[in-house]
């Protein structure tokens, strides 16, 4: 007896074509099934794994699915083909929002290739995907890596406070803020003096953000008066 039946009936041609057609017709199980006979005879076939996650993912198998976009990534990665390699994590963090190495993984591989903005961008779009309270630890995770590509990105800064002060992380939460105090001015400044009163309402935070809502009205006031100047001088 063959291992899928009667007699050697393992046709890896056969195999593979009859599960191209069933991709084709949409048959997804299917196609899914087949891929794996062959799976089961070359499990390091990145090809494979390549042409099964998407399917995976459609199903619903979202941890068969994530290892093959991985290991269909990583071989590219070691042929030097980063940018194949990044289309596959791209599909993944598209099929499998909820996936975290997905995120991570595309990132990485973003900055890699010197697309540090993009990089930033996918850490935030994946932060999105973690709002559960269950979920926050994820958040926080991909909240820091996204700060240690962008440090003076104080919205960055101010979204991972607040996630830290709800997980009781308060004393990381308020040093990131006030670090970033140092150098903020206007409306970002007033932002951050008001995270960190409601993170601890003490009278030094109450003072301080007194003071930078006095500070960015001021600076309003100033602008609007310069804006009627211009105007009378025309």
């Amino acid at each position: 007896m063959g291992l899928f039946g009667r007699g050697n009936d393992y046709d890896r041609a056969r195999i593979l074509d009859a599960a191209g057609k069933a991709k084709a017709k949409n048959r997804r199980r299917t196609a899914i099934r087949l891929y794996r006979r062959v799976l089961a005879i070359e499990p390091g076939n990145a090809e494979l794994h390549g042409r099964i996650a998407p399917l995976l993912a459609d199903v619903g198998s979202r941890f068969d699915a994530w290892r093959s976009y991985r290991i269909a990534a990583q071989a590219l990665t070691r042929d030097g083909r980063d940018e194949q390699a990044l289309a596959f994590y791209r599909d993944a963090t598209s099929r499998l929002p909820r996936e975290f190495g997905a995120w991570q993984a595309q990132a990485r591989l973003e900055r890699k290739l010197g697309h540090k903005d993009t990089a930033v961008e996918t850490l935030l779009a994946g932060r999105r995907r973690f709002r559960r309270r269950g979920l926050r630890p994820q958040a926080i995770a991909l909240l820091r890596q996204a700060l240690e590509i962008a440090p003076s990105r104080r919205s960055i800064v101010i979204d991972l406070a607040r996630l830290l002060a709800r997980t009781r992380q308060e004393e990381e939460a308020l040093l990131l803020l006030e670090r970033s105090a140092e150098r903020a001015t206007g409306r970002e400044l007033l932002s951050i003096r008001s995270v960190q009163w409601r993170i601890t309402p003490t009278l030094r935070h109450t003072w301080l953000w007194l003071r930078a809502a006095q500070a960015r009205n001021e600076s309003a006031h100033e602008a609007a008066l310069e804006v009627a100047r211009r105007r009378a001088h025309r």
